[in-house]
């Protein structure tokens, strides 16, 4: 049978067992690459950008039942933390900074959390600028849809923008549905009232400081709802939108933003850290509505 493989085929049921080669000649084996396991499961992964977002983040964990760190290998520090879950027991969250802005560094950094930690949920904390009228500076946006605004032709003519929005897992709404009726909006916070919306933000790379820019009315036409701008979240839900087909156990991301700004021409650095401070104390009370696994 030269030219041929011979080997063994089972076809009843039951064991079999074969001494000596179990393949033939010219034999192909094919494998299917396994996804690598993490060291250490989490419930929720937590991304900032900013070193202000980061510090917010790590002081609101810092409170936690148990908080430790520990040094990604040729990465940035982990910063772990226990929560108490909704109807008992407990959530557990981990904390990364992306090592730059915008949307490409974010989505490694997903790729890298979920690599490490494989958390089903991921959440993008920070600061963005409020668009809409019903937005004031110091509120705080649960973004549940990202509008990408960067997207376009340009023309002899001019600029065609081509609209690509993602939304958040239906899984991820109830949960925050469920927070909203938990908190109906809003949150006490010292002696002040914090206010939480839900709703579309749009993001991209581009930094809007313009109250009158393209990119604001762009946003207005494509969704009038939409709140906020920022340039992150869309490499995080782009990146998590291609790896729902690879991992079952993934369930989906958030975004969670402090309104620093207006996004015009006063926009500064002033009350990123305020801003910053009110999107961590929504994440601590997000958290334990976020077992979802």
């Amino acid at each position: 049978m030269n030219g041929f493989n011979a080997g063994a085929i089972h076809r009843g049921r039951g064991d079999i067992t074969i001494n000596g080669p179990a393949m033939g000649n010219q034999t192909n084996v094919y494998g299917t690459p396994q996804r690598p396991q993490p060291e250490e499961r989490v419930d929720v992964g937590v991304l900032t950008v900013l070193p202000e977002e980061t510090r917010a983040v790590v002081d609101a964990f810092a409170r936690s039942e148990r908080y430790t760190t520990s040094r990604v290998d040729g990465g940035p520090m982990a910063h772990h933390a226990l929560f108490r879950a909704a109807g008992g027991g407990s959530v557990s969250a981990v904390l990364t900074q992306t090592l730059d802005r915008g949307p490409r560094s974010a989505a490694v950094a997903f790729t890298r959390m979920r690599r490490l930690w494989a958390p089903p949920v991921v959440l993008l904390v920070g600061v963005a600028g409020g668009i809409s009228e019903h937005v004031r500076v110091g509120d705080v946006v649960i973004a549940d849809q990202v509008v990408y605004y960067d997207a376009r032709r340009v023309s002899a003519v001019g600029e065609h923008r081509r609209g690509q929005d993602q939304p958040a897992a239906a899984v991820m709404r109830h949960r925050v549905n469920d927070f909203f009726v938990e908190y109906r909006g809003a949150l006490p916070y010292g002696a002040e009232t914090l206010r939480v919306h839900s709703g579309p933000i749009g993001s991209g790379d581009a930094v809007v400081t313009d109250e009158y820019s393209d990119i604001r009315r762009y946003l207005r036409r494509y969704n009038e709802k939409t709140l906020a701008v920022e340039t992150e979240a869309a490499g995080v839900a782009q990146a998590c939108y291609e790896e729902f087909g690879e991992d079952a156990a993934l369930r989906g991301w958030l975004a969670i933003r402090g309104i620093s700004d207006r996004a015009d021409a006063a926009k500064g650095t002033s009350h990123h850290r305020a801003a910053a401070e009110r999107a961590a104390a929504v994440l601590v009370r997000l958290l334990p509505f976020l077992k979802v696994a």
